[in-house]
């Protein structure tokens, strides 16, 4: 009853329908993983609705999520009753063959068409006195159950990377060191997981983004440095598409990157405190996105976003402008325009900015199963080349009076095979024609 449940067509048309669904779901859907928090809070300011479907479903991290986990789980058991029957299927042709097919008399004896097939690359696979069994590409029966193997050893990959792996990312300030046991910016782990810590501490060295005349990012290019517990350092250099293994981990180069403002406030008591505001690179004129941030010494919000250039038209540029804004209550109460080293009030304090630096976003990730991912697709290439590249073709020469009847199949590509039939044909003598007939077939061919 559970076999012919998760073998029916309906089953395994929905269940395959569900894992598209959950990817198109995670497309759909800000990921926490790939969203900064401030970015996450925005979408859900935007969507409220949305937002609670998302975290009432965890649709903000849907690879994650528990009942992705058991959608997985219940479409290995689908593969994994569909590879059993593939399994018995080719056990069976091996040992029996699939029947029908061509079929002839020839009036030569079956150790003959044994002889012709044979150089042909057919193997003996049965003889019981009457009766001779050959099978060409006999491994092609199993082409199908390796197809069925890899697909399943991939789902099984795929379950364990979802429950084990660890993924953390970090934005940092150019010289910025973050310690092996500090809190990540964000991270998304399975949910057997456990805990995710860095073998050693990294330091962000450099920042370099190369733009287009038009503001379009060109390249970005990201040093940084492993420091060990014993001094020792490992530098590397990355940029997009890029990946770098340091200790078993991988890392990547984050999405986001910008600019970090130093900014000095003076308080109530007279009393200069620094904040430095990193704001994400997305210049796109009047209309690029402010991003918020809170401050200790006002209860209001600041919201903050930069020009390339002080004249606020350039799209690439060496002095950049930042535009603080005051909000109480949603409404925007004061505004004011900073360049390096210049100084004015916002809310009643002295602001001054000291400085702006570049800073970047690296992605860690820990993975368990990966290595199964690969040697899946090898098994399915496999299969798909046994079942494609090699089919396999039956012979079978019965004794029939003074002569023998040939039957033959090919389960696939039959047309493709003929040739080869009637060479064997050819090498034999069929009966009828030595009273003076034409070859006769008996029977239709079914490929």
């Amino acid at each position: 009853m559970i076999k012919r449940f998760f073998l029916a067509r309906s089953t395994v048309l929905t269940l395959i329908i569900l894992v598209l669904g959950a990817v198109v779901v995670g497309y759909l859907f800000p990921q926490r993983f790939l969203l900064s928090p401030a970015g996450m809070d925005r979408w859900a300011l935007d969507h409220p609705f949305l937002a609670t479907l998302s975290r009432t479903l965890a649709l903000d991290h849907v690879y994650t999520s528990p009942w992705f986990a058991v959608l997985l789980a219940l479409f290995m058991v689908s593969l994994l009753f569909s590879t059993w029957e593939q399994f018995t299927r080719a056990l069976r042709l091996t040992r029996e063959g699939g029947g029908g097919g061509k079929s002839l008399v020839l009036a030569c004896a079956p150790e003959t068409v044994a002889a012709a097939a044979g150089r042909l690359g057919y193997l003996r696979v049965r003889s019981d006195g009457d009766s001779i069994r050959l099978v060409k590409n006999p491994w092609g029966y199993w082409g199908n159950v390796l197809l069925h193997l890899g697909i399943v050893a991939a789902v099984a990959a795929s379950l364990v990377i979802l429950l084990y792996e660890k993924r953390g990312s970090i934005d940092l300030l150019e010289g910025e060191v973050h310690g092996a046991g500090d809190p990540w910016t964000r991270q998304d782990m399975g949910l057997l997981a456990g805990t995710f810590a860095l073998p050693e501490a990294v330091r962000l060295d450099r920042v370099v983004p190369e733009f287009w005349p038009n503001g379009n990012l060109k390249q970005l290019t990201t040093d940084f440095t492993f420091i060990g517990a014993d001094g020792r350092h490992s530098p590397y250099s990355m940029h997009v598409n890029k990946t770098i293994r340091h200790s078993g981990i991988r890392v990547f180069q984050g999405k986001s990157f910008g600019r970090a403002f130093y900014v000095g406030f003076q308080d109530a008591n007279g009393a200069w405190q620094g904040d430095i505001f990193m704001v994400d690179s997305r210049f796109t004129g009047d209309d690029t996105p402010f991003k918020d941030f809170t401050v200790p010494w006002t209860s209001a919000t600041i919201r903050a976003k930069y020009y390339p250039d002080s004249d606020r038209r350039a799209p690439v540029g060496d002095n950049p402008l930042l535009l603080l804004q005051l909000v109480k209550a949603g409404k925007v109460v004061e505004e004011l325009s900073l360049t390096a080293g210049a100084s004015g009030t916002l809310g009643g304090h002295p602001v001054t900015l000291v400085k702006s630096e570049w800073w970047g976003g690296i992605i860690f990730i820990d993975t368990t199963g990966m290595e199964g991912i690969f040697f899946a697709f090898l098994v399915i290439a496999l299969g798909g080349g046994m079942s494609y590249l090699s089919p396999p073709r039956e012979l079978l020469a019965v004794k029939e009076g003074k002569g023998c009847r040939l039957a033959w199949r090919a389960p696939r590509f039959a047309e493709l095979y003929r040739e080869e039939f009637e060479r064997i044909c050819r090498e034999c003598l069929p009966a009828d024609e030595a009273a003076g007939g034409d070859r006769v077939p008996d029977g239709g061919h079914r490929g």
